[in-house]
C-alpha cells in the first residue's frame, strides 16, 4: 500500500548500538544496517529496507 499510494522506496531507521532490543527488531524486519553513526556521544548505526514496486520487502 505504502509503495503504491505514496511512492515510498525505502523505510530508514536509527538506532544506538547499546540498544540490543531495537537492533533486533530492526533485523527481523528486514532492515539491513548501512552506516556507523554517532548520536552526540553515543555509537550508532542507520538501517534501510528497499521497498519493491508489488509492496513487498526483499530479502
Amino acid at each position: 500500500m505504502a509503495v503504491a499510494e505514496y511512492g515510498l522506496t525505502a523505510l530508514r531507521a536509527e538506532t544506538t548500538l547499546d540498544s540490543a532490543g531495537s537492533r533486533a527488531v530492526l533485523a527481523r524486519t528486514g532492515l539491513e544496517p548501512v552506516e556507523d553513526v554517532m548520536f552526540g556521544a553515543r555509537p550508532g548505526r542507520r538501517y534501510v529496507l528497499e521497498l519493491r514496486g508489488d509492496a513487498s520487502p526483499e530479502r
